[in-house]
């Protein structure tokens, strides 16, 4: 008999549909920067030493950013293979009805994924997967790289934009930066000049939202919360800082934001939890 739980089409297709769109957004940008660089105004100047630590630099971030979206996209935090039955009735846990399973605390049902997911902390719409247990490390490490990319990005688009702004008066200018499909559908700019003005807004937008993600994961990594258990105002698994990194980055957490895949194994197995109560601390 199918499990409650088992991937079907419509799952696939909500789970495909973000990550196609988002692919075909991170081409577009792909394409902008190369058209800048290779075409247009190409790129800050720079010095010798200074252009070859930035080519250092791009490909370190690049190489972190895909191997993190690999790393995030091929782990499955959902209970799926996981032997649930029997395990600590009565001790936290829960009965999902739409599994049709007993599922461990800190889980949670999403209703996108149709499946509970261990140590569910939210469900991320860009890359149609939810965050849980099995892959918060390389989601962290996702909106650091992320960031710093699109900042990258953002840097060397900066001299095309320019130039292109100081050649309009200032409300065109702001029309462009604020509304460009307007723009551009009222044929005000060129084609080229939309595609500019559109990877720019994005890219900051874009660097602004995955850095205010980042510290706002980066205060619940440090407290042991997910997103819920923040909403809820509960600090049961708080362990202090240090524990609290290992517990969700392993025993090398500090040096797992530099390369995706260095070994650094998270303790546990994401049913049972140490609480504050276990660690013998006072929850301030």
């Amino acid at each position: 008999m199918r499990r409650p739980w088992a991937v079907g089409d419509a799952q696939r297709g909500s789970t495909r549909l973000p990550l196609v769109l988002t692919g075909l957004w991170a081409a577009a940008v792909g394409l902008e920067l190369a058209h800048v660089l290779v075409l247009g105004p190409g790129p800050p100047p720079l010095g010798p030493l200074a252009r070859t630590l930035q080519l250092v630099l791009a490909v370190f971030q690049l190489l972190n950013l895909l191997g993190n979206v690999g790393l995030f996209l091929r782990s499955d935090p959902s209970i799926r293979g996981v032997m649930l039955a029997g395990r600590g009735l009565g001790q936290g846990w829960a009965y999902c009805y739409q599994c049709q399973s007993q599922v461990p605390p800190r889980s949670g049902h999403c209703s996108a994924c149709r499946v509970c997911v261990l140590r569910r902390d939210h469900h991320c719409r860009l890359l149609g997967r939810c965050v849980g247990f099995h892959n918060y490390r390389p989601f962290l490490c996702l909106l650091l790289h992320a960031t710093g990319v699109l900042l990258h990005v953002s840097v060397l688009l900066g001299p095309a934009l320019s130039a292109l702004l100081q050649a309009h008066a200032p409300l065109h200018t702001a029309a462009l930066l604020l509304l460009p499909w307007l723009m551009l559908l009222t044929g005000r700019v060129s084609l080229a000049q939309f595609a500019l003005a559109f990877v720019m807004d994005t890219c900051v937008a874009g660097a602004l939202l995955c850095g205010a993600g980042l510290l706002f994961h980066g205060m619940l990594l440090l407290r042991g919360q997910t997103t819920w258990e923040w909403a809820q105002g509960q600090h049961s698994y708080d362990l202090g800082a240090g524990h609290n990194l290992q517990a969700a980055l392993g025993p090398r957490w500090a040096l797992v934001w530099l390369w995706p895949f260095l070994a650094s194994p998270v303790p546990g197995d994401g049913i049972s939890f140490k609480t504050t109560a276990d660690m013998g601390l006072v929850a301030s």
